[in-house]
């Protein structure tokens, strides 16, 4: 017995017009995750700048104080300077304060010296006037 199998061509032309629930889904998901990764992008960048924004702070900041050390350092070598003019102000004056009394002790010891000189001939002129005039000495 044959068997005969029928083939029917059938075309079929109709298109269902609009978007399926699934289709709504999917387009749905991208543009939720379109808007999650651009929420993400601008958290990054804001985040970027604010580091960038702090980074110029600080390098304004160290600006200002390499600023401050060079005024320092200026400051520094001022006092110095007017340190080692007070070390040789102190210095010439303990000289000329150790010279004079050198210079003192000396007159006073040359002084003392001719004091007992004239006391000496004091005396030996009231010996001489007391031998040869009666005279007496009232101390």
């Amino acid at each position: 017995m044959s068997v005969t199998n029928s083939v029917i061509a059938v075309s079929s032309t109709s298109i269902t017009p609009g978007f399926t629930l699934q289709d709504t889904q999917v387009s749905i998901g991208i543009i939720a995750s379109l808007v999650l990764l651009s929420g993400v992008a601008v958290s990054i960048v804001s985040k970027i700048n604010k580091i960038s924004f702090t980074v110029d702070v600080i390098q304004e900041t160290l600006k200002l104080h390499a600023s401050n050390a060079e005024k320092i350092k200026d400051l520094d070598k001022r006092l110095d300077i007017h340190i080692q003019d007070y070390v040789n102000y102190k210095d010439a004056n303990l000289l000329s304060h150790n010279g004079l009394n050198d210079l003192i002790e000396h007159k006073w010891q040359r002084s003392e010296s001719e004091f007992n000189a004239i006391k000496q001939n004091v005396k030996e002129l009231q010996g001489f006037l007391n031998r040869t005039n009666d005279f007496k000495v009232r101390e």
